[in-house]
């Protein structure tokens, strides 16, 4: 099954691929993957926050919490001026192993409209495999709608998606021949290293004979003179 960590992974992945700034902030109770784009659209700076995080259960409360603490942060790190010169567009997401109805209900309905901004949920169901979110058009027109589903559905593709991708990658990895593998014997225990060997003694050669004579004895003349 589909971990919650390999689904934030891809999402980083893909907020990077896509040319966005990916940072790591805590957001409630949850240390959550946000992307930061800018795009210019007709004389109008377009902000991009897509924020993701993981909790267990995915419920409405929650998910409103979540998607008003990601809203906060986006607004803080825009650039210009909102609904004069700039535009925001939040898109924040719950991972979880369960999503409730109500907050699959609440992530697919229609977003009210705010001035200069627009804010979407987004809740994934890793066990069901199923992304809730409103994909639909506003008031904004076909094309910024049409930029704004793409970024969504891009960053927070369908489980189904990110598991196949996941799996592609494990296959990629490559492995090492069972023949290569060296395993120490059964009962081998890492031992101390040894201290070098004594040397030994010379073979035994027996007791040493008689010396020879120094002649002439040191200190007398030759014998005969």
């Amino acid at each position: 099954m589909l971990t919650p960590e390999q689904y934030l992974g891809a999402v980083a992945e893909r907020i990077q691929r896509s040319g966005g700034v990916l940072n790591s902030v805590q957001i409630g109770p949850a240390v959550c993957a946000v992307g930061l784009f800018t795009e210019s659209v007709m004389l109008t700076t377009m902000n991009y926050c897509v924020v993701a995080g993981a909790v267990p259960e995915v419920s409405a409360a929650a998910l409103y919490d979540f998607t008003g603490r990601a809203t906060q942060h986006a607004r803080a790190n825009m650039v210009g001026t909102m609904g004069w010169t700039a535009g925001s567009v939040v898109i924040a997401g719950l991972v979880g192993q369960r999503v409730y109805p109500d907050a699959a209900q609440a992530a697919s309905a229609k977003t009210s409209n705010q001035f200069g901004g627009e804010t979407r949920m987004v809740a994934v169901d890793l066990t069901a495999g199923q992304m809730y979110a409103f994909t639909g058009g506003k008031v904004w027109g076909a094309a910024m709608q049409g930029a704004i589903r793409a970024k969504l559905t891009y960053c927070f593709p369908q489980p189904a998606e990110v598991y196949q991708q996941v799996q592609w990658q494990q296959a990629q990895q490559p492995q090492l021949p069972p023949q290569q593998v060296q395993q120490p014997p059964p009962g081998w225990q890492q031992q101390p290293p040894m201290a070098a060997p004594p040397v030994p003694p010379p073979p035994y050669a027996g007791q040493p004979g008689p010396q020879p004579p120094v002649y002439p004895p040191p200190g007398h003349p030759p014998y005969g003179y």
